[in-house]
């Protein structure tokens, strides 16, 4: 069975090589271009693995991470963060503080997050 997997970003371009990335190497993925969407496709879909923007239209990646890891129906969801945007040390923090199993910076290496998910599931 494929393993399921979430792509959140309103960047289409991003969006669709991590996309792409992902089912080349076998990964049944499903895409939202904003938290409030994921969210209900998280609650719908239970994928195994969410990768998610931290800056998203509606509900932003960290509040959505939360979400996410306070719901003990939905809590065993992993669930990487990426941002181009918030690439301070304190961010890092943060994002690890809201549970978040795994931080990226963009530009990403589909090679190292492919290692990520490979190390998570």
């Amino acid at each position: 069975m494929k393993i399921k997997v979430l792509v959140v970003d309103d960047d289409a371009v991003t969006r669709t090589m991590i996309s792409r990335a992902l089912e080349e190497k076998g990964f049944y993925v499903i895409t939202a271009t904003n938290g409030a969407e994921a969210l209900g496709l998280i609650e719908s879909q239970k994928p195994a693995v969410v990768i998610s923007d931290m800056l998203l239209p509606k509900i932003d990646g960290l509040t959505l991470c939360s979400k996410i890891k306070e719901n003990p129906e939905l809590s065993g969801i992993k669930v990487i963060l990426m941002t181009a945007v918030y690439k301070t040390a304190s961010i890092r923090a943060e994002a690890i503080a809201h549970k978040a199993d795994a931080y990226l910076e963009k530009p990403i290496s589909i090679e190292n997050l492919l290692k990520i998910i490979d190390g998570l599931i």
